[in-house]
């Protein structure tokens, strides 16, 4: 239907962008707490132009390295040297849409957590790592799978990554989907029940949604992961109940204390 609606009698856009837009369920473990936002690029089995520019600032200690990095497509690379200029604000971060580091600097840019916030290399976004041109490719090429909470109803969230385009196979579309929606999931437990609640595929530009069945993707709790988050409910229970159980005690020693009056 959506190759139909980009034929040249109407969009004429046969070769449209296809983005997939996934309601989430936010909620962890904790009332008070629902999963992070982020920006992750997620890297597909079935590359696409996206015709996005992406600037990435590599972090390298060494500096052959540094220029296999810039080779790689890094607007830059740099050092140990720069970390305290960028806490100090004398190094702009904002022209850059994303870093990447090698894990010989992993523990050099901790300081910079609070700073590069989202932006900030870690393996399970796949910015840290030790073979740098493939990190910088996944950079380059991957898919945007932002993790965004709703402003107003924080349980909820969204992410609406463009995954492929009308022209691919449909078989190449689905493995991409499948890549970015298992990348997805690993920012919440399995255990807790499905991390996306509903998905539809629309394409860009058009109105028009369908809806489409990815629960095959999800990731299925083992029984290790399912124990611990009940030996963990069982453990705040029976805390909760501990408090309760003192004062019914104090209440009955005060009762006995005054029958003896």
């Amino acid at each position: 239907m959506h190759r139909e609606m980009q034929q040249p009698s109407m969009y004429n856009n046969p070769n449209a962008p296809i983005k997939v837009r996934m309601e989430l369920n936010m909620e962890t473990e904790k009332a008070t707490k629902m999963v992070s936002a982020s920006n992750e690029i997620v890297p597909i089995p079935f590359p696409f132009k996206h015709s996005e520019k992406r600037t990435i600032l590599a972090f390298v200690a060494d500096p052959s390295l540094q220029e296999l990095a810039v080779e790689a497509g890094a607007e830059i690379a740099l050092g140990p040297d720069i970390i305290k200029k960028i806490i100090k604000g004398q190094f702009r971060i904002d022209d850059y849409d994303f870093c990447v580091a090698h894990s010989d600097m992993g523990s050099a840019i901790l300081p910079l957590r609070g700073v590069l916030r989202s932006r900030f290399p870690t393996r399970l976004n796949g910015g840290l790592g030790d073979d740098l041109p493939a990190i910088i490719e996944k950079f380059k090429s991957g898919v945007k799978a932002d993790i965004t909470p709703d402003p107003v109803f924080p349980h909820w969230g969204l992410s609406q990554p463009v995954v492929g385009r009308l022209s691919m196979p449909d078989d190449q579309v689905e493995a991409n989907i499948q890549a970015i929606v298992e990348a997805l999931c690993k920012h919440r437990s399995p255990a807790l029940g499905p991390f996306i609640n509903r998905a539809v595929m629309m394409t860009i530009p058009g109105d028009m949604y369908f809806s489409i069945d990815i629960e095959r993707f999800y990731p299925v709790a083992t029984e290790d992961e399912l124990d611990k988050l009940e030996k963990r409910k069982s453990g705040k229970k029976k805390k909760k109940e501990e408090p309760v159980q003192e004062k019914v005690s104090k209440i009955k020693e005060s009762d006995d204390l005054i029958a003896v009056m």
